[in-house]
């Protein structure tokens, strides 16, 4: 089955331009911030108002195909830049703001790799930490800020240039965890075809609201907190992800408040509601407007899964919106998933022949090694289980390499990464 993009668009500049101009008073991103105080509205009108100044300035400093290094504390404004690159045909390059108390991370070594011709941040970044300009090499100068940029010049003097299907849209960095990190070639035509799978996958709609906390940088973030709302039309809320570690039940408070349908989060996230879960702080608080919760980004546990559900089902959540999946980077994000509203599927393997790569179902309890499915490819996504060393398929329950190919396989990296079958 192939899996072409809705409308006929070509590119994220197309989506945002179209959402921009039927429905430009919709909302299209709320941001809660992290110590409380007013939410801040984007409306799909305002975000291609304010993108395209930013693209209009940046055009005049920036030539199509040169790199921007997004660096933005939570909010509103890396959207706005992000989009700002992609009409004017920069590479964005989402990076984490260093944190304060670690004295070495791979930023420097990102710099280096994709050769920045700008650094997009904010005022209050850029006059509050001294010590990120430093990490990034001292280039003061190459530093500017949304609010300077948009000022630079008005939209209308501004050709801004086209946006190709092939065109790269981003440079998504792998997290670095095993190895060096690597940049990731993202194209408008890979982003589209990876959204669309996920629509199809999830069976989210222009109704759907999303409600997330996972940072921008993460391709987790992006996809599921950004692009995939802007691509349905729909509205995504923003948590800080500070917000969320300090009171992890603000993320469902929020949920409750917006009605939200659809979530995305790494397995520690549900882990973690359970540890600070207090019945007094869930008071009068409705989770059944909740109908999907990606579990992904790390392995996801079935312990998780079970002690979340229990904990939770007073509140109106049900076990059918957890929902498993599996992706990577270098597949623009999701490359398998189950179908909303069935839940997870948990299967007893036996630890001891796990060992020696066999994942036969195990019946004896005291061997078994409980495995959550993240389900199976999704349209227009191919996947095959092989022994990396004969480059051939495995036999069935034989543990291998899990190896991906499809219209969102993106390069600079293989599209390749060691999970049990």
């Amino acid at each position: 089955m192939t899996c072409q993009p809705r409308f006929g668009l070509s590119s994220l500049v197309d989506v945002l331009d179209w959402r921009g101009t039927e429905s430009p008073t919709s909302s299209a991103f709320i941001f809660v911030p992290e110590r409380g105080g007013e939410h801040l509205h984007l409306t799909f009108g305002e975000l291609r108002r304010r993108s395209r100044a930013v693209a209009a300035g940046l055009a005049r400093r920036v030539v199509k195909g040169e790199r921007a290094v997004l660096v933005f504390p939570p909010g509103l404004d890396f959207i706005i830049a992000f989009f700002g690159c992609l009409a004017a045909g920069v590479i964005a390059v989402p990076l984490m703001v260093p944190r304060r108390t670690v004295t070495r991370d791979s930023s420097a070594a990102i710099i280096v790799d994709c050769s920045p011709k700008i650094v997009l941040t904010t005022n209050e970044l850029l006059e509050g930490r001294p010590d990120v300009i430093e990490r990034f090499g001292g280039c003061r100068h190459d530093w500017v800020t949304v609010s300077a940029v948009q000022d630079m010049v008005e939209e209308a003097d501004t050709a801004l240039p086209p946006a190709r299907p092939d065109d790269l849209a981003l440079l998504q960095y792998t997290s670095g965890s095993t190895s060096t990190p690597k940049g990731v070639m993202v194209s408008h035509a890979n982003l589209l075809a990876n959204l669309e799978m996920t629509r199809l996958a999830m069976s989210n709609a222009q109704r759907s609201t999303f409600v997330g906390w996972v940072p921008l940088y993460h391709d987790m973030g992006l996809m599921m907190g950004v692009m995939q709302p802007l691509y349905l039309g729909g509205t995504s809320v923003l948590v800080a992800p500070t917000a969320f570690m300090q009171r992890p039940l603000s993320w469902l408070h929020t949920i409750h408040r917006y009605r939200g349908e659809v979530t995305s989060a790494p397995n520690f996230a549900f882990d973690l509601c359970v540890q600070r879960f207090r019945a007094d702080q869930m008071d009068g608080i409705d989770l059944s407007c909740w109908k999907l919760a990606l579990n992904g980004a790390e392995p996801v546990h079935a312990d998780t899964i079970r002690r979340f559900a229990q904990t939770f089902a007073p509140y109106g959540f049900t076990p059918g919106t957890m929902y498993p999946g599996y992706g990577l980077a270098e597949a623009t994000l999701l490359v398998a998933g189950g179908a909303r509203g069935r839940g997870a599927f948990i299967r007893n393997v036996s630890r001891t022949a796990m060992q020696k790569g066999d994942a036969r179902e195990q019946s004896d309890i005291s061997d078994a090694l409980p495995l959550v499915s993240c389900g199976h490819s999704v349209a227009g996504q191919h996947i095959a289980i092989v022994d990396p060393e004969e480059h051939c398929a495995m036999e069935a329950y034989r543990v291998g390499e899990v190896w991906v190919s499809g219209p969102c396989d993106a390069t600079g990296v293989p599209c390749s990464h060691q999970r049990p079958t």
